[in-house]
């Protein structure tokens, strides 16, 4: 059967869950929006797809196309529908598998009768409002050709048959002081209501209730209601066999194919109603457009899991753009600490995510080419010593050498902080000449602005601060040459190396 994520095989479940977490997820806080995200707990069991990333930019389009289809009102209620009949069918097959007694045979019946019912009501609806993906088009053909043929047309006609001679049946109990009584025999015509409507005596009415509803609870079974079953298997003996032996031989009709469907359809709408929650506090989202000539046109883009975080605290997000040509290879961000230019960077790297999961992405428009891997060189903590912090980040660059390509995005935050500023100066210039040279795109946060002079094919950026002698960060990044200065200036202040301070400090040791 075909998946809702790739158009060129089915996806498994199995398959599916032994995915474990791209390297990249930790830097840009995708674990973060993923708890978010599956806030329930039945969801958790969908966490594996979120690093079930597209390998190619057709890939992505197809599952850009389903999402698509998914925020369409009326394709997504049936969607919705499908998702909770399938469900209902599982809960009556669990129930048909906790229980002994004769009850069991019914949930079985009740199981198909319900599965399939929901994928002809699916089927229906999709062909009265036909779906715009490759995706939702094939399943409807797929799920149809099911329900049509022979061998399922034969089992839905013996299901509705058995099911039909169920719902003849009724009894009547009448519950007293002492005793109970149950009656099979009587007429639907109630004459005691009209008795009791002249007749009104606390002690008749205390003698007897007339149940609207069932009596009986929950799901599960009580002793009472086996009695009345047992009572009519006495009564119905060939109808109770052959339900027996119908859904002994129809034991397990629900494939692992539709409950995959099931699961991938919850973790589009998933992450689809949380992306509507967040246009609803006025942050843009918006599905990317795919660039053939490597542009790149963020336009108010913004890091999802800050956004998140901070309007829950009624704290303002700065929008921000990233806009880079073909021609350009590489975005050199520079400016002061505190100012921005890591959250730039996760929020680059979150639209090259959710572009590669199909998914909509935090910006007002977005165009850019489609990214088969992400790589993020963040600055190290891990090592007790400089050496050590240095040995770990070209270990990871080594092995970002090894596996990049023409369409990869690579993300640097900070590189070679343990070295001098000469030494990393340096070794970036290589490390970028090397990554260049194999096609990657490169987003490179630095505080040795001199690598945005390095190349005409350079974008630079610049986190800017307030003109007005404090400093404070906009935490708005601007496309200007890279100069230095607002970050020299932090220093100055954040160590009181200003020449007022420096004069104080030389007086008061005379």
């Amino acid at each position: 059967m075909t998946s809702l994520f790739s158009p060129v095989k089915g996806l498994s479940f199995e398959m599916v869950s032994a995915l474990t977490a791209p390297d990249y997820f930790d830097d840009l806080n995708l674990p973060e929006y993923i708890n978010v995200v599956l806030e329930e707990p039945d969801d958790a069991e969908l966490r594996p797809y979120f690093y079930y990333a597209s390998k190619t930019k057709n890939e992505a389009a197809y599952r850009q196309s389903v999402a698509k289809d998914l925020c369409d009102p009326d394709i997504r209620a049936a969607v919705n529908r499908f998702i909770l009949g399938i469900i209902v069918s599982r809960r009556y097959q669990m129930l048909s598998e906790k229980t002994e007694s004769v009850q069991k045979w019914k949930w079985r019946l009740d199981t198909i009768v319900q599965y399939y019912d929901s994928i002809e009501l699916f089927c229906s609806d999709l062909q009265q409002m036909p779906p715009k993906s490759e995706a939702l088009l094939t399943l409807r053909d797929e799920l149809n050709k099911i329900i049509t043929s022979a061998d399922v047309v034969n089992l839905r006609k013996q299901a509705g048959d058995i099911n039909d001679e169920f719902e003849k049946m009724k009894f009547r109990l009448t519950i007293g002081k002492d005793n109970a009584v149950l009656d099979f025999d009587y007429s639907d015509d109630d004459y005691c209501n009209e008795i009791r409507s002249e007749f009104l005596r606390s002690e008749e009415s205390a003698d007897s209730h007339s149940f609207t509803e069932s009596p009986f609870g929950d799901m599960n079974v009580s002793p009472l209601e086996n009695f009345i079953l047992e009572q009519f298997m006495k009564r119905n003996r060939p109808l109770f066999r052959n339900l027996e032996t119908f859904c002994g031989i129809n034991r397990n009709i629900i494939t692992t194919e539709v409950s995959d469907i099931v699961r991938e359809f919850r973790f589009y709408l998933l992450n689809l109603d949380y992306m509507a929650r967040m246009k609803v506090k006025n942050f843009p989202i918006t599905f990317t457009k795919f660039s053939e000539d490597r542009e790149v046109n963020l336009d108010d883009c913004y890091d999802i899991v800050l956004a998140e975080k901070n309007s829950s605290e009624n704290k303002e997000i700065v929008f921000n753009d990233i806009m880079k040509s073909g021609t350009e290879t590489a975005i050199i961000v520079t400016g002061p600490n505190q100012g921005g230019k890591t959250t730039l960077a996760r929020s680059f790297g979150q639209a090259a995510y959710f572009t590669a999961m199909g998914l909509p992405v935090a910006a007002n428009s977005a165009k850019m080419p489609f990214f088969d891997r992400i790589y993020t060189l963040f600055a190290s903590m891990t090592g007790n010593t400089v050496e050590g912090r240095l040995e770990h980040e070209l270990d990871l660059i080594k092995s970002t050498l090894d596996s990049v390509s023409k369409e990869s995005l690579v993300i640097f935050n900070e590189l070679f902080t343990s070295a001098s500023t000469v030494d990393a100066l340096s070794m970036m210039r290589d490390l970028m000449s090397r990554l260049i040279a194999k096609g990657a795109i490169l987003f490179v946060v630095t505080h040795t602005f001199e690598l945005a002079y390095d190349s005409d094919n350079y974008v630079s950026l610049v986190a800017t601060v307030v003109e007005d002698g404090s400093f404070r960060r906009t935490f708005r990044l601007i496309r200007k040459p890279a100069d230095g200065v607002a970050y020299a200036n932090s220093i100055v202040d954040k160590y009181k190396l200003d020449y007022e301070h420096i004069k104080v400090r030389l007086s008061n040791k005379r």
